[in-house]
């Protein structure tokens, strides 16, 4: 989940099935926990207090069907919300529901933790151990909206996730951004992706607490080129599932792929910032990182400085490693292939299967290579040859193509998805090349143009592999 810089938007940090039955087959416990200052907890749900994984001065207790009524009386406005959004029958839950079976049995329980962290958090320096990511706002610390898994029981191969959310930035931040209310279903559901994708998520450890991928300050951004790939993938499929109760936050990201200002960048101290080709391109801006309330600052006290670009200027490859690369390539998949979304919804939560286990399979080219043999599955089976909507499973290959204003090379574009060693390559994957020159010929004028003629290009696209003769046969 991302923090918002002005201007333009951003993302920070740390969904029935059709006709694959397998993904049915998975399902996961949830628990709730409520977290607040230990007089609350003491005073409603009784003593000793349980402050296990908690802050300096916060406790924990389970809600279940014994306390929920009192939850409901002392928890502040977004949890509660939170809470009754995700009991069964809720369109959020169900939503949940089908995240949940995303990493094939894998992960068996997700805990919920809702933090009433209205009064603030410890500021004492000793306060290191407790499982929630911080945040400052004004004088005080919050918690930051946040998940993860880890293996247990220890070598059972088996995952138990968790999902952190504060009352604080749900009513000072999230509750604000584009969509209001819808903003925060949005949350819940990236931040349960993230419970789903098992094992090291990063090629890169981290210092200080802080992942390197995400550079030396700690946090990410939408158009933020990060330190590798499988980062930016797993926070960008994040969103695109939040987007599914969010269709503002989607309309504004469309709106912004037409943009043709330096809204892309590399932070000064990260992975990128040495990197030649991007270092010599001359069109680059320098300056401080700010958000809403101004200049962002390293903890040393110096400025966070970043390089900005415009999306054109920065070679296709580079592109893969900006979250929104990947956001954009599953929503638009989900909204401009097939006619019932769920369909197309099905086939991108298939390919999260795939890459759950095995960080070294979270690339958009990999990506590209399981929706294409997912959608040759479904083009031939009955319903798919009755389905009228039916596009061609070179779509994926040339949405990439686009995201990146085909910027890659036939030969960059096919080494990045060998390199992820794919069980199995699709007909598309051995088809596209054939028809890349013609769909760039297609659209070369819409993504030289200021500003960008996005949606035109994108709907070019998708008419020409929409023509019958070029839907592969079996």
């Amino acid at each position: 989940m991302s923090k918002t810089i002005n201007f333009f938007i951003q993302r920070k940090l740390f969904y029935c099935l059709l006709f694959c039955s397998p993904l049915a087959a998975y399902t996961q416990k949830i628990d709730f926990y409520f977290v607040a200052p230990s007089r609350i907890i003491s005073t409603n749900f009784g003593t000793p207090v349980d402050s296990t994984h908690c802050p300096i001065g916060y406790a924990l207790v389970k809600i279940k069907a014994a306390n929920k009524a009192k939850f409901n009386s002392v928890a502040p406005a977004n949890l509660k919300y939170v809470y009754a959004q995700m009991q069964s029958g809720q369109a959020l839950r169900k939503s949940v529901d089908l995240v949940l079976k995303n990493s094939a049995g894998l992960v068996h329980t997700v805990l919920y933790f809702l933090v009433d962290d209205k009064s603030g958090l410890s500021a004492k320096a000793a306060d290191t151990t407790h499982i929630f990511v911080q945040y400052d706002d004004s004088t005080k610390k919050y918690v930051w909206p946040a998940a993860n898994n880890n293996q247990f029981p220890a070598a059972s191969g088996k995952f138990i996730g968790w999902v952190m959310l504060g009352e604080h930035q749900l009513q000072f931040d999230q509750s604000q951004r584009t969509g209001k209310i819808s903003s925060v279903d949005e949350l819940v559901l990236h931040e349960t992706s993230h419970t789903q994708f098992t094992g090291p998520w990063s090629k890169w450890s981290s210092v200080g607490r802080k992942p390197v991928t995400y550079g030396a300050d700690g946090m990410h951004y939408l158009t933020e080129l990060m330190g590798d790939q499988e980062g930016a993938l797993n926070e960008g499929i994040a969103t695109s599932y939040g987007y599914v109760m969010n269709d503002s936050a989607y309309d504004e990201l469309v709106t912004t792929l037409s943009d043709n200002s330096h809204r892309f960048f590399i932070e000064a101290r990260s992975v990128h910032a040495g990197t030649n080709e991007l270092y010599k391109i001359t069109d680059r801006q320098q300056g401080n990182l700010k958000n809403n309330t101004g200049d962002v600052f390293y903890p040393d006290g110096k400025p966070v400085v970043v390089f900005w670009y415009r999306w054109k200027m920065i070679p296709g490859w580079y592109l893969l490693f900006a979250e929104v690369t990947s956001t954009a390539f599953f929503s638009l998949f989900r909204n401009y292939t097939y006619l019932n979304k769920d369909t197309a919804f099905s086939i991108i939560r298939q390919a999260s299967m795939a890459m759950s286990p095995d960080r070294k399979k979270r690339f958009l080219t990999y990506s590209c290579n399981q929706l294409g043999l997912k959608m040759e599955q479904y083009n031939n089976s009955t319903k798919g040859k009755a389905d009228d909507s039916r596009i061609s499973s070179m779509f994926p290959f040339a949405l990439l193509d686009l995201l990146t204003h085909f910027g890659m090379s036939d030969t960059i574009y096919k080494a990045d998805l060998r390199r992820t060693n794919p069980e199995k390559y699709s007909k598309a994957y051995t088809e596209y090349w054939n028809h890349r020159n013609k769909v760039l010929t297609l659209i070369e004028a819409d993504i030289n143009a200021n500003p960008i003629r996005f949606k035109d290009a994108l709907q070019k696209i998708k008419d020409y592999f929409k023509k019958p003769e070029i839907i592969l046969a079996p």
